[in-house]
């Protein structure tokens, strides 16, 4: 197959006042996905930014233990961005002014997220239905908070309502320096394709902040194509890194002239052994450590032979050890099978 065009100089810094990222590829906040050890791998992989799965202002305020465990890190992930979400400006800027005091370079709000658990608390991309109440928002946290302030929202409610472009000239107004934009509306969640006209529209309206594009981006000619086709600073990739933090060098690989180079079997095993490590040491409790190691090696298996046979083994066993021999075993002699090998040559 012909060798997509790849326009090398899309890969670049981004420059936040004091604050500098060495490239523009930027791991998405994901619920339940985006915990420290996967934010510390991607980050070894070459993302040069890391958002923390979203959490509660309120819970952050009220002294939550398990809000608390959220926003663990550590200097290695320096910087980090913690995301936010709530509905009361008043606890969002506490929330923020917390963070401040404890040093946070970063704080990031969720007007994106589609769940209904948020969506009745008036939160995540439920504030896209009442503009000027989001504005507040922006404005209390931005009053509350000295470090880089960025706002991450969905297009609009549904595909009558696309408000993306309006909200981020205000979320920019009102101090937010960095928009990042997944190309959906609530309406969708996460069916059909993101809109990337969408996503050019808002990088139109705020042409003074750099916006982040997010949505599909699962392959590293992916990263160019969504660039191209934007004209974002960056892209943001979710989804697409779970199992595969690889797509990070991949991409870096391809803005340096460099092949797209997937990783080799012992790379791939180490990378592993590497992030169970990590997962050991961040959930003490059996049943999170259980549930987290399941997640993790059945996504790395994705596209390799016998995988559906190695997760179904994974997820049906009770025993830390037994999934940590599974793992071991299947990783140490899996080969990858020829329709991935297909779209290696592809990439």
């Amino acid at each position: 197959m012909t060798q997509p065009s790849i326009d090398r100089s899309a890969i670049r810094p981004i420059q936040l006042r004091e604050l500098r990222l060495e490239n523009n590829l930027v791991l998405a906040p994901l619920a339940g996905v985006s915990n420290f050890p996967f934010r510390l791998i991607s980050r070894e992989a070459g993302a040069a930014l890391s958002f923390t799965e979203t959490v509660s202002a309120k819970g952050l305020v009220m002294g939550g233990a398990k809000t608390r465990r959220l926003l663990e890190t550590s200097p290695r992930e320096a910087p980090v961005a913690f995301q936010l979400f709530g509905s009361e400006p008043e606890i969002l800027g506490e929330a923020c002014r917390m963070l401040d005091a404890d040093g946070a370079v970063w704080v990031d709000l969720n007007v994106g997220c589609p769940v209904k658990k948020f969506i009745k608390n008036r939160a995540g991309s439920s504030l896209l239905r009442d503009l000027p109440h989001a504005g507040r928002i922006v404005r209390a946290m931005r009053k509350n908070f000295s470090g880089t302030l960025s706002v991450k929202m969905r297009t609009g409610w549904d595909s009558e309502s696309i408000v993306a472009p309006e909200f981020a000239r205000i979320a920019a107004d009102e101090g937010a320096e960095l928009i990042s934009v997944h190309g959906r509306t609530r309406a969708q969640q996460y069916t059909g394709r993101a809109d990337r006209s969408i996503i050019r529209r808002v990088v139109e309206a705020v042409p003074e902040v750099p916006v982040l594009a997010n949505g599909d981006i699962v392959t590293p000619t992916d990263v160019f194509e969504m660039l191209a086709e934007t004209g974002a600073a960056g892209v943001m990739i979710g989804r697409g890194a779970m199992g595969n933090p690889w797509i990070f060098e991949q991409a870096l690989s391809l803005a340096r002239g460099a092949p797209a180079r997937r990783p080799t079997r012992a790379e791939r095993l180490a990378t592993i052994e590497k992030h169970i490590a990590w997962i050991q040491r961040a959930f003490t409790d059996s049943r999170a450590l259980s549930a987290n190691l399941k997640k993790y090696v059945s996504a790395y298996s994705r596209g390799l032979s016998g995988s559906v046979k190695f997760r179904q083994r994974v997820l049906e066993s009770h025993d830390v050890d037994e999934i940590l021999e599974l793992t071991r075993s299947y990783f140490a002699v899996v080969k990858r099978t020829p329709a991935l090998r297909d779209e290696e040559r592809a990439a």
